[in-house]
């Protein structure tokens, strides 16, 4: 009996036992959030930091072509698929109008190339002739005006002679004196003094002249002096009146005298004036053969080249503007793709700025992804990227990060920044808008020492583990870098290869 309670009693106290072995247990492991503990050696491995995002193919390039003026379409040549390549005419339009422009200037430019060759040339000898033949006839005119002029001077000394001793002196005593008397009387002596005086200066005058008649160097007399005077005689002749000692016929023959004295002088001044107005034109004439003659045989001056090649350049100028708008006339592909869109009708009239072609690019594809501002700090120009695509299964494809952008992106409410990756190689089975999946390993670190990123205690903002020392476990303090997409974490101070950790283990 006895026997039998302390059996009794030993297996309760062992069942006792393990009881509270398996509570403190049970508690241990709630008490720890439902982890084990377990040892980790630290040991160097590589540690890679990755951002994991999803983005979309699209094409690099993107052109939507339009007309900068309007016209009416007069033929369109590709339709939504078409393949085309660079420099490919998508759509035109009527360019009659300016085709007549351009024949035009083009007529212009050749014109005025033409002159600019000839005047580079120089002169030929046939216009050189032509110009000497020129100042012979001009010189030969200059001699025929000389000789008509010496003759109507010769002409005009006559008359003036002939008007002044034959018809007026009959009114005078002494008239080739140096005192000359007007006999009739007048009753204006101002009058007469000025006829008396006159006289003699004419005289003097008509003694020069006759000494250098016909000299074209010679200084040549003022008949409008000697006009004058027989004008004042005529005046003082018409003033006369019949009397005891003038009888009516002596007056009336006065008048006559004096008349034809003054048709004389007014004759030779019109014969003077002609020979004259015709030797100054042939003098004229014959400086300007001369010149033409020197300048055809000294060539063109340089400003004259000048002046001509400017013309040249503005001609040329109006040639490529009308090229210019010609150009615009018709819609060409900028890049090799595909036509994604084509609104353009013959003959519909099209509005300046509107798209009216849209060409991607078809081979050439980038991806288009927004990463978090929790992440984008991580990705930077150049880091590498794995690339899988729904579309293709099992295939990884690799790119490349090549611009991020500066500027934030909302999506959702939530900050995002776009990210641009191009593929390392052409991949020609891809197609724009499929869906990827993007693994940006922006850090990487080889041979570094590491250990689970679980096994760090956080206390206060400070890092530190549990290590080994001896029998026991004490808290160090350490220093990480790098932190792993895989669950490790780069040690930079704190441990070393070797040590031993306690590491905390979530349970799966």
């Amino acid at each position: 009996m006895k026997n039998i309670l302390n059996w009794i009693q030993t297996h309760y106290i062992w069942s006792g036992a393990i009881i509270l072995i398996l509570v403190i247990g049970g508690y241990k492991i709630f008490q720890n959030g439902q982890s084990t503990t377990d040892l980790f050696t630290v040991a160097k491995g590589d540690v890679v930091q990755r951002v994991i995002v999803t983005g979309n193919t699209k094409a690099v390039k993107t052109v939507e072509l339009g007309f900068e003026n309007n016209g009416k379409v007069a033929r369109t040549y590709v339709d939504v698929g078409t393949r085309v390549v660079v420099g490919q005419t998508l759509v035109s339009l009527d360019q009659s109008s300016l085709s007549a422009d351009l024949l035009s200037a083009e007529a212009t430019l050749a014109s005025s190339q033409a002159r600019l060759d000839e005047l580079k040339k120089g002169t030929r000898p046939e216009e050189i002739a032509i110009a000497q033949t020129g100042v012979d006839n001009a010189q030969t005119s200059v001699i025929d005006a000389e000789s008509n002029m010496s003759s109507k001077l010769i002409d005009a000394y006559t008359r003036v002679d002939d008007a002044i001793h034959n018809n007026v002196d009959q009114l005078f005593s002494n008239p080739r004196t140096t005192n000359p008397q007007f006999n009739p009387t007048l009753t204006d002596s101002q009058l007469k003094n000025d006829i008396n005086q006159s006289r003699s200066d004419i005289e003097t005058t008509l003694n020069t002249w006759k000494t250098t008649a016909g000299n074209l160097n010679a200084p040549q007399p003022n008949l409008d002096q000697i006009k004058l005077f027989v004008d004042k005689v005529a005046l003082a002749v018409n003033s006369l009146s019949s009397s005891s000692n003038l009888s009516q016929t002596t007056v009336d023959g006065y008048k006559t005298s004096i008349s034809t004295a003054r048709t004389n002088i007014s004759t030779a001044i019109s014969n003077l004036t002609a020979a004259q107005e015709k030797l100054n034109s042939a003098r004229s004439a014959l400086a300007l053969a001369k010149d033409t003659l020197s300048l055809k045989k000294n060539g063109n001056t340089p400003e004259v080249i000048k002046a001509q090649e400017a013309v040249v350049l503005q001609n040329q100028a109006k040639v490529q503007s009308v090229q210019s708008q010609l150009s615009k006339m018709s819609l060409r592909s900028p890049l090799n793709g595909i036509v994604t869109k084509q609104d353009a009708k013959e003959g519909e009239i099209v509005t300046p700025g509107k798209t009216v072609i849209s060409v991607i690019s078809d081979s050439d594809l980038e991806i288009e992804s927004n990463v978090s501002e929790i992440n984008i700090g991580k990705v930077s120009i150049g880091n590498p990227v794995d690339i899988t695509l729904d579309a293709f299964p099992g295939e990884t494809f690799t790119g490349t990060v090549t611009y991020i952008d500066p500027g934030e992106t909302i999506v959702g409410g939530v900050v995002n920044y776009k990210v641009t990756i191009v593929f390392s190689q052409k991949y020609p089975q891809m197609k724009s808008g499929l869906t990827t999946n993007l693994d940006i390993k922006t850090a990487t670190k080889t041979d570094v020492i590491r250990i689970p990123e679980y096994s760090l205690i956080r206390k206060e903002g400070a890092l530190s583990v549990s290590k080994k020392e001896g029998e026991k476990f004490v808290e160090v303090p350490v220093t990480i870098g790098l932190v792993g997409q895989d669950g490790f974490v780069e040690v930079l101070s704190g441990l070393n290869v070797g040590d031993v950790i306690n590491a905390v283990v979530p349970v799966q």
